[in-house]
């Protein structure tokens, strides 16, 4: 491969401008992934240089064009502790006509407004949760049934979900949409609560996408609701987290999991996801349910995308080679996009 010079793009940890003090422990992780990556590069062979995005933009630029990459690869989940920035830090290097990694602004723009996705998914006839916008309670209709699911529209990684975020009833909804009105200072999506099992469904490649195996998240408790809430997600001593357990591959019957993955797949492409992604689904009976798209999700070593490398026999390191030929694909057809 003609590839040498390779990037390590990713956004120095900064405390979240808006939401809760816990929510830092999300960001923090990023040196997980640039850790991971790096030893990988090592391992091929490649020229590489770390960069971190700080304040100082235009001494990044510098940086950047200095070592003249010829592919970075982009960690980037937001800048300056603003996740609403993501899709900004890959615009930046398509005006400076560097190759990356992982989708374009414009995917990543259209998957952090989750409405707006869900709006572009229901028009591709994809299935997805009734929903609704709510800037503040005013908005509110009382036109979808109850249990429903309340979280910010613009964030990532569970953030701002918990256990509240399920309610039953008006008094509770109106609770959650002012938490995430005033904490998260966007508006909030409500959602049906779907009943079912919870897949995740991560797609490799480019030009082809496949699907790699499954992950079921098993919950170890039989209430409502059934969810990968913030500290099931992040916080290792408590409660949620040791009973919320991902298993792969998933056991689905044949034709089930066909229908999963292609939608799957049809989401991926509708929202012009590339290289890598994992699309969130709930399953309720034999009917699958979308409920996230995330493009570029976390790739750390005990990461569900990892997991399911891992499964597919995959090597981090063959991965990793695989999104570089990805973006030297597109170097050489000259599109960056």
């Amino acid at each position: 491969m003609s590839f040498c010079k390779i990037g390590i793009l990713f956004n120095y940890p900064e405390k979240p401008i808006r939401g809760e003090v816990t929510d830092y422990v999300a960001d923090v992780e990023i040196q997980e992934q640039v850790n991971a990556v790096q030893k990988s590069i090592e391992k091929i062979g490649y020229d590489y240089k770390t960069f971190a995005l700080k304040y100082d933009i235009e001494n990044l630029i510098r940086e950047l064009q200095l070592f003249n990459p010829d592919t970075v690869i982009n960690l980037c989940e937001g800048a300056f502790g603003d996740s609403h920035l993501e899709m900004n830090v890959s615009s930046i290097l398509e005006l400076l006509k560097i190759p990356y990694t992982g989708s374009p602004p414009l995917s990543l723009g259209l998957c952090q407004n989750k409405g707006l996705a869900k709006d572009i998914l229901a028009a591709n006839n994809v299935m997805t949760p009734q929903y609704r916008v709510l800037k503040d309670i005013t908005g509110w209709r009382d036109d979808l049934d109850y249990p429903l699911f309340v979280k910010p529209l613009m964030e990532d990684a569970s953030l701002g979900i918990s256990k509240e975020s399920f309610v039953k009833n008006e008094e509770a909804l109106r609770k959650r949409v002012r938490y995430i009105n005033h904490t998260y200072n966007q508006p909030a999506l409500v959602e049906k609560y779907v009943y079912g099992r919870e897949l995740n469904v991560p797609i490799l490649g480019y030009r082809s996408p496949r699907v790699l195996p499954i992950s079921e998240i098993m919950f170890g408790f039989n209430d409502e609701p059934k969810i990968v809430d913030y500290p099931a997600k992040w916080l290792t001593e408590s409660d949620e987290y040791k009973m919320t357990k991902p298993m792969c591959p998933a056991i689905l019957e044949p034709s089930i999991k066909d229908k999963i993955e292609n939608v799957a797949l049809k989401s991926f492409e509708a929202l012009h996801c590339r290289d890598y992604a994992r699309v969130d689904i709930r399953l309720e009976g034999e009917t699958p349910y979308v409920i996230e798209v995330n493009p570029n999700p976390d790739i750390s070593p005990d990461a569900g995308f990892s997991r399911s490398l891992k499964v597919a026999d995959i090597s981090y390191e063959q991965f990793i080679e695989m999104i570089i030929s990805f973006s030297k694909e597109r170097r050489d057809s000259i599109k960056f996009n």
